[in-house]
């Protein structure tokens, strides 16, 4: 067969590609899943789902504090309520322990709400208000639990007062943020400062992380994963401060430190709680976290340090 020169030389056939695009596409698609699916199981958890739900969030958290704050302080009574709602349940399946749940939820949604408002309103002395609410609780916990067995009644009663006082008291902080002349800004600053936290530990602990910093409570956190957090957290706290707050940015560094330390350290709180009772997820009502608890432990253990440390540094910030 000649060529069309006509050389005589004989036609080769064109070799075809090895690989046809519908092939092509399904290893791209395959790679990427095992990529997803790695990056899952090194941060223990659904990432989009995850992201999906930190974003959504935000979103409503964000718009609340620009139109409405006090949608973000039904938020906040909100994730208490589910937080108690399963570590309830979680200490009755795992310890037998039963919680008086009414009288603590509705004792704890009345607490969280009510310091926002007598801080924004100033309707009575917030000492009387929210000691009488705690104290009413606690009495109501004691007098309910008269009516089961005298066996087990001093664990009831603890496990009644811990979950007032892990979720509830701490969350309260975030209120009397809120209620301060600039509370919006000091509450996007601190739930955007603890979603970079968590983003920058997640990002440098699965890129780079080797040193395990807690290896016997979280295996998966890294020291490279807190310096991650640690710088991350810095920028944005230190520009929410300088271009939201209105102060230096120093400030914004010294409480980016402290919510940082106390972020991480909330997590390894949880992670010890559900280790001691058997668990791996407080719940599943939050996609890709596993519970609300799974949701808000760092903002929990952070909450009061950082209300404190802004107290302190920042007395006068503009709103």
């Amino acid at each position: 067969m000649e060529n069309a020169t006509g050389s005589g030389a004989p036609v080769q056939p064109h070799p075809e590609h090895p690989h046809s695009a519908g092939e092509v596409a399904e290893q791209f698609a395959d790679a990427a899943k095992h990529a997803v699916e790695e990056a899952n199981k090194r941060a223990g958890r659904d990432i989009f789902a995850a992201t999906g739900v930190g974003i959504g969030l935000l979103v409503y958290a964000g718009a609340s504090l620009l139109w409405f704050p006090w949608g973000f302080a039904v938020l906040a009574a909100a994730a208490v309520l589910g937080g108690q709602i399963e570590l309830a349940r979680a200490i009755r399946d795992k310890r037998g322990w039963q919680v008086g749940l009414v009288v603590v939820t509705v004792g704890s949604v009345a607490y969280v709400l009510g310091a926002y408002a007598v801080r924004l309103y100033q309707f009575a002395p917030p000492a009387l208000l929210l000691g009488g609410i705690v104290g009413l609780t606690m009495v109501a916990v004691l007098l309910v639990r008269l009516r089961g067995p005298i066996e087990g009644y001093v664990a009831d009663v603890m496990a009644s007062g811990f979950l007032l006082l892990y979720p509830a008291l701490l969350v309260s902080a975030m209120m009397f943020m809120l209620a301060a002349p600039d509370g919006p800004g000091r509450i996007a600053t601190f739930v955007i400062g603890v979603a970079a936290c968590d983003t920058g530990g997640y990002a440098a602990g699965v890129l780079a992380g080797k040193h395990r910093f807690a290896p016997r409570i979280s295996p998966k956190k890294s020291w490279e994963g807190v310096a991650g957090s640690l710088i991350l957290t810095g920028v944005v706290v230190a520009l929410m401060t300088v271009f939201v707050l209105k102060a230096d940015w120093w400030k914004g560094a010294v409480i980016a430190a402290v919510m940082v330390i106390f972020s991480i350290f909330g997590d390894l709180v949880e992670s010890v709680i559900k280790r001691d009772l058997g668990i791996k997820d407080m719940g599943t009502l939050v996609p890709g976290h596993g519970g609300v608890m799974d949701r808000i432990d760092s903002y929990i253990l952070s909450a009061v340090p950082v209300w404190l440390t802004m107290a302190w540094l920042l007395p006068y910030a503009a709103g």
